[in-house]
């Protein structure tokens, strides 16, 4: 009976990892049929209702294999799809999915992106740049989180090019440049390029031609489009036409006009060729009405509404000496093609050229009037939001700013807290073991203000040390010298030599807490290394460059007295040319860096020669001492210690 219950264990055990094996296999299937939808998705070679239709397939998919990860990547495609369909209400439908689930998971890489593409559709489709600037700078911060550089610059990119359509022309120059400081023209050419574009479009409405020609030339170099770059060259050119280099301009357009691509393309082979015989008139050639009526032809041909509001009003100009009918025939084409296209400043500039033709018109004049201030007006509100949203934008991001230090600050307020509760219990104990470690005890404890009171003790204490101990130990010692048995003079000379001792040590206690200049510290640094730099011996330091006015007296002591000691045992015992004494601040802390080109000596001997001072000096300021060196390879010292 046992052996059958085992027989049928062991049979499900098996059907049950196969079943998992299998499942997971689907599984794998399924992924790899969703990024296969998905990659078809994005190849824009293929057709966008194909593209769609693949989208769908990755969509449907996810709700029977959930991919996180996946989800966003085609949420983000279905959005784009729709939006080059169309499909607006679809776009908005799926970013706002996006940007709800990647709001709730803090994915702050598919915010930037559906924030972008809800300022896009504001921008392009709803014709309410106010707004769509407002989400370009959400999404700019969304990517400033992730410290995006690229899409960063991308997207003040974006808010310059809204800025200048509403001719908010230094706002625009103002974040262009701001742009640039986070593109790169390894990574981003393509939009570096774009970024002087912006900056050469913006110049040359502000009538800073120069600017304007070398910030156009230098988009022209960058790009690697060829697109891109014959359409910076028409700008060029339209601009050596406003400003009367007429050469330079017929120039530019001759060449673009001759293009394998503007040859393929008849709206762009319509706008050179207008512009060319817009440059060739104005520049006194004959025989250019042809060329007008050809590039006329072709944007009838093809519906080019905004090429034909070009046309329109250079063939205006053509006529306006020679047949002012004709003229005015042009000119009202201009002003109906801009109410058709509602393009606002196309209007004015036709009112503007049909008062030269009609002076006396007031309709016509009142028309103009009344255009103007609606577009000031509005181009002024736009302005005006435009700077409040980068003004609060400045104001949240200083907010930020204030509580990230805040937070600090209260962090470290814990920090100290935790590290004086520990040191008070070091000195309790410290207090017990030896009353010389009681006057460092107090220097750890109390603050700044109570620093001179402490070394005032100290001052006392080597005082009385040097007056009392030291002076009584000299008479103790002559006492010694007329009074012992002379028939004895090994234990006389012992007596004598360990007297001396003893005043030597307590004399050097006095020298060793004897004052230092701490309000000038680095003054004292300089000429306690002056002692050690002579003819013989070379001091290298950048002393200069680092300041201690923050850092405790206490530490100034102890790394006064290391760089003492070291100096000194260069001078005993290394035989050095040349020492290299080197400061380096590392976040919060200092780094000094000894280097001689000494003899050298074993590590072993190293105890012998003082150095184990320098060391419990270091390690009683919560610092590192350590040192490294060999017979023949001179002497190398590190101290480090928080500032």
């Amino acid at each position: 009976m046992d052996y059958k219950l085992l027989v049928i264990v062991f049979i499900s055990l098996l059907y049950s990892c196969e079943y998992k094996e299998a499942g997971n296999i689907e599984n794998h299937k399924m992924l790899d049929s969703i990024s296969s939808y998905y990659n078809f998705s994005k190849d824009k070679t293929q057709n966008p209702a194909k593209r769609k239709e693949a989208i769908n397939n990755a969509y449907r998919l996810l709700f029977m294999q959930p991919n996180d990860t996946l989800l966003y990547k085609v949420l983000y495609r279905k959005a784009i799809i729709h939006n080059v369909l169309k499909e607006y209400d679809s776009l908005i439908y799926y970013n706002a999915l996006l940007l709800k689930k990647a709001t709730i998971s803090n994915n702050y890489y598919y915010q930037g992106k559906a924030n972008y593409l809800k300022a896009y559709y504001l921008n392009t489709v709803k014709y309410m740049p106010d707004s769509a600037f407002s989400y370009y700078n959400q999404s700019k911060n969304n990517f400033i989180i992730l410290k995006d550089s690229s899409e960063i610059g991308k997207r003040l990119l974006n808010m310059a090019y809204i800025q200048q359509s509403n001719s908010d022309y230094f706002g625009s120059k103002e974040t262009i440049t701001n742009a640039l400081k986070y593109l790169s023209l390894k990574k981003d050419e393509k939009y570096v390029a774009s970024a002087y574009y912006v900056l050469a479009s913006n110049n040359k409405n502000l009538l800073n031609f120069e600017d304007a020609i070398e910030y156009y030339k230098k988009a022209i170099e960058i790009t690697k489009s060829d697109i891109d770059k014959l359409a910076y060259k028409n700008n060029l050119a339209i601009l050596y036409i406003e400003k009367k280099a007429y050469g330079k301009a017929i120039s530019i357009l001759e060449v673009i006009i001759k293009d394998s691509l503007v040859q393929k393309n008849v709206i762009k082979k319509a706008r050179a060729i207008d512009n060319l015989a817009y440059a060739l008139w104005l520049g006194k050639s004959k025989n250019v009405e042809n060329l007008f009526f050809d590039a006329l032809n072709i944007r009838v041909k093809h519906n080019d509404k905004y090429g034909l509001l070009a046309s329109y009003n250079h063939l205006g100009e053509f006529y306006l000496k020679k047949d002012s009918k004709k003229s005015l025939v042009w000119f009202n084409k201009a002003l109906k093609t801009s109410k058709t296209i509602k393009n606002a400043k196309g209007e004015i500039e036709a009112l503007r050229a049909l008062m030269k033709v009609a002076p006396n018109n007031l309709k016509i004049k009142n028309r103009y009037i009344a255009l103007s201030d609606s577009l000031q007006k509005q181009e002024l509100k736009v302005k005006t939001q435009f700077a409040k949203i980068q003004y609060d934008d400045q104001l949240k991001n200083e907010e930020i700013q204030k509580l990230k230090i805040l937070t600090v600050n209260q962090q470290l307020e814990v920090s100290i807290q935790k590290r004086q509760k520990v040191i008070y219990l070091l000195i309790g104990i410290i207090l017990i073991i030896l009353v010389v470690f009681y006057v460092y005890s107090l220097i750890q404890k109390h603050k700044k203000d109570k620093v001179q009171e402490v070394y005032k003790t100290e001052k006392n204490i080597s005082k009385r040390v040097h007056d009392e101990i030291a002076n009584d130990i000299s008479v103790l010692t002559n006492f010694v010298e007329d009074n012992l048995d002379l028939g004895k003079p090994s234990s006389k000379e012992l007596l004598e030599n360990k007297l001396h001792n003893i005043y030597l040590r307590a004399r050097d206690i006095s020298t060793d807490i004897s004052s230092i200049d701490l309000t000038d510290f680095k003054k004292e640094l300089k000429n306690l290394i002056v002692q050690y730099n002579t003819n013989h011996v070379n001091v290298i330091t950048n002393l200069d460059d680092y300041d201690w006015q923050m850092i405790a007296d206490y530490k100034k002591i102890a790394v006064y007295r290391v760089i003492q000691e070291l100096l000194i045992n260069a001078k005993k015992h290394s035989g050095c040319k040349r020492i290299t004494l080197m400061l380096n601040d590392k976040a919060q802390n200092r780094i000094i860096t000894y280097t001689d080109n000494g003899v050298g000596c074993i590590k072993s001997n190293i105890k012998s020669n003082g150095l184990a001072n320098a060391e419990n000096r270091i390690n009683n300021i919560k610092g590192t001492f350590n040192f490294d060196t060999s017979l023949g390879n001179g002497f190398k010292a590190t101290i480090i210690f928080q500032k």
